[in-house]
């Protein structure tokens, strides 16, 4: 269950690292994300959010937590896409994009450090 944690965490930072380069060319280009583009956060959130449930039932199965701090980049990674939706709705789409663009980066900062926290 331990492997499979792992794995998931490190497809939703493939994930996240898409999404960034993603929304950096939308930034740059100028256009509005489509539908393909919000499928790719729901993914990472997804993603996100089933490691999270293998890490709970990794750790109810009587693996010891690591770091304390695993727990708490968890809780800021399943709130970090909900709250840019927030923030970004109603917007231009140049700020949807740029609110977008920096949600991606604090994402991919809060997978890599959920990565290092759980090795």
């Amino acid at each position: 269950m331990n492997q499979a944690h792992g794995l998931v965490g490190q497809i939703a930072l493939v994930l996240a690292l898409i999404a960034v380069v993603w929304s950096i060319a939308l930034l740059v280009t100028r256009r509005a994300a489509g539908p393909l583009f919000s499928g790719n956060l729901v993914s990472v959130f997804l993603a996100v959010a089933v490691a999270a449930a293998l890490g709970v039932v990794t750790f109810v199965s009587g693996v010891p937590l690591r770091d304390g701090l695993h727990v708490v980049y968890a809780g800021l990674a399943l709130g970090v896409l909900p709250a840019v939706a927030l923030i970004a709705a109603g917007r231009s789409a140049r700020e949807q994009s740029i609110v977008v663009a920096i949600g991606a980066v604090v994402m991919v900062i809060l997978i890599g450090r959920l990565i290092q926290t759980g090795s």
